[in-house]
């Protein structure tokens, strides 16, 4: 296909859902003259203070709107990032046709068939190098070298422009599975000129060239064979090249391997299935049976790398896991980077293993993690090849964005080409030229929290962080319906707040502000409910500031009687 070049027909938006000010929640609208194609459908995991969180997603709000103009769904890779929301919005409503390579098929079928919506989907695969026409969009795909294989970079032509969309992508020239970068077919349609480049932003922050995932393979080998116990590798269970480096050193050392986690057994079936993962049928065995193998001869690939409270890791680093009881001559090695928010929750699973016993070995001590995001001088690299008119950094937070419009001045395209966009910004292509329109749509964060979705808001974790912070103080009262005098109470309980068998003084002193308040309206024989209730908060939770200097959430009940 190439591109088309009369660039003259109506108006191309551009609508950021997610992905612009924080890692994760990758999606993009395109939109021609009342069609939509819908790129990446993805969720971020929670940050330590959306207590009780267990995933964020996209705010449908618009494209619930617009649904019976989507002429097609295109998910770039299988990470959770990219195509986590898709179950939830298919839950939502019917789409069209959803297209990807078919390693992200593969993956994503077996999510959407946990969230019983596989049903609803219509897959349909595609390859790079290849071509697809949906509606007013042609799409020419390349293939992107990653930390998964699959992933698809994009030239997107309408009628109003030509767009080049990179996905997530690294600068490998020796990549496993020996397929690079098609930096060929990406100079070959940038010759024709690309009026927009929309590319991914990671590792802007980091300086020089992402090293070659071969890089990791003879660190990974010689940690298994220095081992004399047990080897734990913990990575990322969408990293099949790394799992099969895995593999491929430990069938060299002539140990057996069992898969740990639901992602990381599922990922794996898919892989294996599909080819892209070899490993002789010998080594493979359930995690149940490991106990049956000397310890010197086995290799547990689990997930759990960046510390999630219920992965497998984290379970093994607090002794509770079913099936493996870590101990003193294990090595444990942490095959990833904590993605920023992670931090913290990774420290405390390091800490635990090494009060164990375990050895762990972790970058950046030990060279055995590289990223699959493009640093800085490939950016560069990138941004010179393709030379788009105009640029639009997207994937990272606000500083990734930044630095890489950074780059984009240093390799010579014009300040004023180069557009920082944040999520819920709306561009507008005509005839090649961009802009950033003043329209703005709803993109903010939408909570699933157990079975709910959207129905934990801001409010309610400002409510959870100020029960973690402060506590909460309950109070009941009962009260004369007629004349507002008290019968009954107060009685003050506290949790997260005071001890109240240490604290029986100072509850009495609250109970007794309590009292006077309610007084103070009983004479003037108030006795509305809500008045009852402002009354009791407020005394109590002044008597309390003044007390403590705290602000607990105070909680009146009030019984009419």
């Amino acid at each position: 296909m190439t591109p088309k070049k009369g660039k003259s027909t109506g108006c191309t938006k551009i609508v950021f859902l997610g992905g612009l000010g924080e890692i994760g929640r990758n999606m993009t609208i395109f939109e021609h003259e009342g069609k939509i194609l819908v790129v990446d459908v993805g969720l971020m995991f929670p940050t330590e203070e959306m207590l009780g969180v267990d995933l964020v997603l996209p705010d449908f709000t618009y494209l619930r709107q617009r649904q019976d103009q989507v002429v097609g769904v295109l998910l770039t890779h299988g990470h959770e990032d990219h195509i986590g929301g898709l179950a939830y919005l298919l839950k939502e409503m019917d789409l069209p046709p959803i297209y990807s390579a078919r390693l992200t098929l593969g993956i994503l079928s077996s999510k959407l068939e946990e969230h019983r919506v596989l049903d609803k989907a219509d897959l349909r695969e595609v390859a790079a190098p290849g071509t697809l026409s949906l509606g007013p969009f042609d799409l020419r795909f390349f293939n992107m070298v990653h930390s998964i294989p699959d992933c698809l970079g994009t030239h997107i032509t309408t009628p109003a422009g030509t767009i080049f969309y990179t996905s997530d992508y690294k600068l490998d020239p020796y990549p496993i599975g020996n397929r690079p970068t098609d930096l060929d077919g990406i100079g070959e349609v940038a010759a024709h000129g690309i009026d927009l480049l929309i590319g991914d932003s990671t590792n802007a922050d980091h300086p020089g060239h992402t090293p070659s995932e071969r890089t990791v393979g003879e660190p990974l080998h010689e940690v298994i064979r220095a081992a004399h116990g047990r080897v734990i590798v913990a990575c990322f269970a969408s990293n099949i090249h790394r799992v099969q480096q895995v593999l491929t050193a430990a069938e060299e050392e002539g140990r057996v391997v069992a898969f740990l986690g639901r992602s990381m057994l599922n990922n794996m079936r898919v892989a294996q299935e599909l080819g892209y993962v070899k490993v002789p049928e010998w080594m493979v065995v359930p995690i149940d049976q490991v106990g049956q193998y000397p310890e010197d001869k086995v290799v547990i690939v689990s997930t759990g790398s960046q510390g999630e409270p219920l992965s497998a890791l984290s379970l093994m680093a607090a002794r509770e896991h079913r099936w493996i009881q870590l101990h003193k001559g294990d090595t444990v090695v942490l095959s990833a980077t904590p993605i920023p928010g992670n931090e913290s929750a990774v420290r405390r699973v390091i800490d635990g293993l090494f009060r164990i016993g375990a050895k762990v070995v972790a970058p950046p001590l030990a060279k055995v993690h590289v990223s699959g995001h493009a640093a800085a001088e490939d950016l560069k690299h990138m941004l010179e090849l393709i030379g788009p008119n105009w640029f639009v950094p997207v994937h990272g937070e606000y500083h990734h964005l930044a630095l890489h419009a950074e780059l984009a001045h240093q390799v010579g395209i014009p300040e004023n080409h180069v557009i920082v966009m944040e999520d819920g910004n709306v561009l507008e292509m005509t005839d090649g030229v961009v802009r950033r329109s003043e329209e703005h749509v709803e993109a903010g964060f939408v909570f699933v929290d157990g079975l709910g979705i959207g129905d934990v808001g801001h409010e309610v974790l400002r409510d959870r962080r100020v029960l973690a912070d402060e506590g909460v103080v309950v109070c009941v009262v009962t009260i004369d319906s007629y004349n507002g005098e008290l019968l009954a109470g107060p009685d003050v309980i506290s949790r997260g707040f005071v001890f109240g068998d240490e604290s029986s003084e100072f509850l009495e002193e609250a109970k007794n502000q309590v009292r006077q308040a309610l007084s103070n309206l009983a004479e003037d024989e108030i006795s509305d409910y809500s008045a009852v209730r402002r009354k009791v908060r407020k005394s109590l939770g002044s008597f309390v500031w003044k007390r403590t200097g705290r602000r607990p959430i105070i909680l009146p009940i009030v019984m009419e009687v």
